[in-house]
């Protein structure tokens, strides 16, 4: 018994239909099924009869009784795929899965271009959280019906679900090109390679997003800010200048533009741009700082010192032009002027990373190492995660002899940054000036060298841990390849010399042997 009029209600054409759709969807389907019906009269009114009275169940909220209405029909027609559709919806609002998922598949193995048994199936994989299986199901759908908005959300969410961030990215933008109103499929895609890192899809989507909302000025700041983590100066340029002709130009914008012609190496542009910021409001501290910043790297020192004393005069209470002076004083290497520039007003920049790190850095050069020591632990304090401040006062430590507090910190350094040969290099060399787990500074060494195999410093560590260990032909392997880099650095030569020294003595001792031995 074939009941082919049944497919005219579906479940979830049936959810949205109200009293007046359902009486008009019940009439065609009783027209279409006494046309079709091959069964008695008595076996027609039965079955429509069940029929009816589930999908009024169904409307009730009382899905059990409507099951079972569903389930008499089944019996009287078992091939007729909406009934099995129908008691699956049932069952599945009854929290039975299992069986829901049962009569799905007998929908489809009876009807595989069910498109509500299909969708049902996907959903229902989705609440059991077999996301696979729902995928399938979806992507069948999609290809009958390859402009459904609707199955593009549903793939992207799934791929998002089992972080195939790539995936949904890629289903985000078909439903844009599907739709181009649906922008928030493209902010979904953004958020998605933001959250990912996939910041080359990030500045993708975010192209897209702009050919919709060329003057959006949150897209376009993202685009910059992407562009900037690419390296991709030049579009990030570009960006600025477009965000300055919708707002008109600012101070921020033009310390951007200055700040990127920089990074492109047009020094000139990046001055010029600041001129025109300086003209603009010659009061602004950020302007003076930049100006004197960009004058100090194109090493214009005696304009850099006028735009510095600007702001030393108008900004007393702001540490830059103080610092300012001090990297000043620390670039003509004259550590003594920069403690001169800051420690007069050390106390009112206490929480000052910059200020600290500078004043024990400079102390650190006129071997001052108590108050080297004493700054350098403040510039931690304001700044726990700063590797320079940690590396000079493990220098500090390991000088005085305070080699507890050194190899605490080396450890550290080596243990959160497996990249940081200047740590594997300086933990190796107080370890082997100590005479101290020789093996160990080796290791240290060796990895110093793989990250860095052409500095002149690191060569001529792990060859002078190679002399300690009385393996001389290697340690003079490395100590000369250093001093072909750095021939005029005293440590290398004193290491290179005394290596000399030791290999001369080892073949005396060789040949007196052999003469005793004749």
């Amino acid at each position: 018994m074939v009941v082919t009029a049944l497919l005219f209600i579906t479940p979830m054409t049936r959810i949205k239909l109200n009293h007046m759709n359902l009486l008009k969807s019940l009439v065609i389907f009783l027209f279409s099924f006494l046309l079709t019906y091959a069964g008695t009269e008595e076996e027609n009114e039965l079955a429509l009869h069940h029929f009816m009275q589930g999908e009024f169940l169904m409307n009730q909220g009382n899905y059990a009784m409507a099951a079972l209405e569903f389930q008499e029909a089944i019996e009287l027609d078992p091939n007729a795929s909406t009934i099995h559709v129908s008691i699956a919806d049932a069952y599945r609002r009854l929290g039975k899965n299992r069986r829901a998922e049962n009569h799905l598949r007998t929908a489809l193995d009876l009807d595989s271009e069910d498109t509500e048994a299909r969708e049902l199936l996907g959903h229902l994989f989705i609440v059991e959280q077999k996301f696979i299986d729902a995928e399938l199901e979806f992507k069948i759908l999609l290809k009958s019906n390859p402009e459904n908005v609707d199955y593009l959300y549903t793939l992207a969410d799934l791929a998002k679900l089992q972080k195939k961030w790539d995936v949904a990215i890629d289903y985000y933008i078909e439903i844009f090109q599907v739709n181009s109103s649906s922008i928030h499929g493209l902010e979904q895609a953004l958020q998605i390679s933001l959250m990912s890192n996939r910041f080359d899809r990030a500045e993708e989507v975010c192209e897209f997003l702009l050919a919709e909302e060329p003057e959006n000025i949150k897209y376009l700041e993202t685009l910059r800010d992407l562009a900037l983590f690419n390296k991709n100066y030049e579009k990030a340029v570009e960006t600025v200048e477009i965000m300055e002709k919708i707002q008109g130009s600012t101070t921020k914008l033009l310390l951007q533009k200055s700040a990127l012609y920089e990074e492109l190496n047009q020094d000139q542009k990046a001055l010029s741009v600041m001129h025109e910021a300086f003209s603009a409001d010659s009061m602004d501290i950020d302007v003076l700082s930049r100006f004197v910043t960009l004058l100090l790297d194109q090493d214009e020192n005696e304009e850099a010192m006028l735009y510095n004393q600007r702001i030393i005069d108008n900004f007393n209470d702001d540490p830059r032009g103080f610092i300012n002076l001090a990297i000043m004083a620390l670039r003509v290497k004259n550590p003594k002027d920069a403690i001169a520039a800051l420690n007069p007003h050390v106390e009112r920049f206490p929480n000052d990373y910059t200020v600290q790190y500078l004043l024990g850095t400079s102390y650190y050069q006129i071997k001052d190492y108590e108050n080297a020591e004493l700054h350098l632990v403040k510039a931690l304090v304001v700044f726990p995660e700063s590797r320079s401040a940690k590396h000079n006062l493990a220098l500090i430590y390991d000088t005085i002899g305070n080699w507890k507090e050194s190899d605490k910190i080396y450890m550290e350094l080596i243990t959160t940054d497996s990249s940081d040969a200047q740590a594997f290099n300086n933990y190796a060399y107080s370890l082997v000036e100590r005479n101290q787990d020789i093996e160990f500074s080796l290791e240290l060494a060796e990895n110093a060298i793989r990250l860095a195999p052409k500095s002149a410093a690191y060569l001529d560590t792990i060859g002078w841990i190679y002399f300690k260990m009385n393996r001389l032909d290697e340690s003079l392997k490395y100590i000369r390849e250093s001093l072909t880099i750095d021939s005029e650095n005293s440590t290398i030569r004193g290491h290179f010399d005394t290596v000399i020294k030791a290999k001369a003595d080892q073949n005396s001792q060789k040949v007196q042997q052999a003469e005793n031995q004749e």
